[in-house]
């Protein structure tokens, strides 16, 4: 009963205090329908092995995809109904106008079709945040990454003494042979993915999970158990990048809480130094590791218990991946190879060039160039405004670092919880000022509607 009644108040079409107000029946169901794709998002990249594991074998494996299907209409609608509202029209036609433009040049570049489309299709969970933030609405979602925080943790550390059945099961979707959960390992040590289709996965999950829940934890005790357990399931996942990430997480939080009751200058310069470091780290450090692999890395990436994941990005995944572009051209640089030109949207076209990028400035710069620029000043000022945010500032700055830790060395954009954080940061802008405007307006209509009354004596 409980369970139905949070449903209820999710996907409840009245609008919540900081909520924009419907237009009408399209508006309402499009809000509905942002939200309802978003919790499945949630739910379903956290216990994804088991999803897989159960619709799969049974015939029921294009219903792994129902986040999507849902969010597909929700956005079509959701944009039909924001373009025609003043208050959300601008924000709006840019990202329409940036998806076309995008579309346009990755086709100029050769890229697929189809490698176009899966690559907006892995979007589509950022896009949908973006939406619910612009609406309001990301409270809803964000509520049902609580839950699933503790759910990855137990999963992970329960499959450190059992070996899940769906880790097996394989089933067919569109005649391509698809497994329930990634099995694999790392020098010998197994990386567990607990409840979800990946360890990586796992890890992102608990990261960004413990930064939504831990505003609801009210002593600092059960706040460090919290974390000292989510860090111990990480760990046991063997992901380097949210480890480190979860490692450095307090020191964020230690910030955050110097800051609170600061002026408003203090706050935003420490927040943008702590935000600067950390793009410093993912768009400056690739190049720097790259030009000096060989010199940090000279026995290479090791094998078995000796081997390092990092020293393989280092020497082989990113340079791997920049090559992708060609430098040498102008185009290259302004524009990078275009949607699919990297990651799982390679595997339609180019399977045999595949490349998960696993830095978040790597996969953006191959993708969009110097684009890549534009989006991390994007998250930059999204930062800016959370940290000006007296509401929920805290928790979304929080987790926009922890995006940030896990994007250093790893994929964010094909992991659903940092996506929707990145797509949380990019939305979260500052207001246009609108407000003068309006008061001058108001101004003239009532001296107006004064000289009226005075005629009309």
């Amino acid at each position: 009963m409980a369970l139905a009644d949070v449903i209820r108040r999710t996907l409840s079409p009245q609008a919540r205090p900081g909520e924009l107000s419907t237009q009408g029946v399209v508006d309402k169901w499009a809000g509905i329908g942002i939200v309802a794709a978003g919790v499945l998002y949630v739910v379903f990249t956290a216990v994804g092995g088991i999803v897989r594991g159960v619709l799969g074998p049974v015939g029921l494996a294009p219903l792994i995809y129902l986040p999507g299907i849902i969010a597909v209409p929700a956005l079509l609608a959701n944009t039909l109904v924001r373009v025609g509202d003043p208050r959300t029209a601008t924000p709006t036609i840019a990202v329409l106008v940036f998806l076309a433009i995008e579309i346009v040049i990755a086709k100029f570049l050769g890229r697929s079709p189809a490698g176009i489309a899966y690559q907006i299709w892995i979007f589509v969970a950022a896009l949908i945040m973006m939406a619910a933030t612009q609406r309001g609405m990301q409270e809803r979602i964000i509520a049902a990454m609580i839950p699933m925080f503790y759910v990855s943790v137990v999963g992970v550390v329960l499959n450190a003494f059992i070996d899940f059945p769906w880790k097996d099961a394989t089933f067919e979707v569109m005649g391509s042979q698809q497994g329930a959960a990634r099995e694999w390992s790392a020098g010998g040590v197994s990386r567990l993915a607990g409840f979800s289709r990946a360890s990586f996965i796992a890890a992102a999950c608990i990261i960004i999970g413990f930064c939504a829940a831990e505003p609801k934890l009210k002593s600092f005790a059960t706040k460090a158990v919290a974390w000292a357990a989510g860090l111990v399931a990480i760990h046991l996942t063997t992901s380097k990048a949210p480890e480190l990430a979860m490692i450095l997480l307090p020191g964020t939080y230690f910030l955050l809480g110097k800051l609170r009751g600061t002026a408003a200058p203090k706050r935003i310069l420490l927040a943008n130094i702590h935000m600067a470091l950390w793009l410093v780290l993912i768009f400056a450090g690739p190049l720097m590791a790259v030009s000096y692999g060989r010199q940090l890395f000279p026995n290479g990436p090791g094998i078995g218990p000796s081997y390092s994941s990092l020293a393989d990005r280092v020497l082989t995944t990113w340079p791997d991946a920049l090559s992708l572009v060609n430098w040498r051209d102008p185009v290259g640089w302004l524009v990078g190879r275009g949607l699919g030109g990297i990651g799982a949207a390679q595997t339609i076209a180019e399977p045999a060039r595949y490349n998960p990028g696993d830095n978040l400035a790597v996969y953006l710069a191959v993708i969009f160039g110097l684009g890549a620029l534009l989006i991390a000043i994007f998250v930059f000022r999204g930062g800016q405004r959370a940290i000006q945010s007296d509401r929920t500032g805290r928790r979304d700055f929080a987790m926009i670092i922890a995006m940030l830790g896990i994007g250093a060395a790893s994929n964010v954009i094909e992991s659903v919880f940092p996506m929707m954080v990145l797509g949380l940061a990019i939305a979260r802008q500052p207001p246009r000022a609108v407000k003068p405007v309006k008061r001058r307006r108001s101004l003239r209509s009532r001296s107006s509607d004064i000289q009226s009354a005075e005629t009309g004596r």
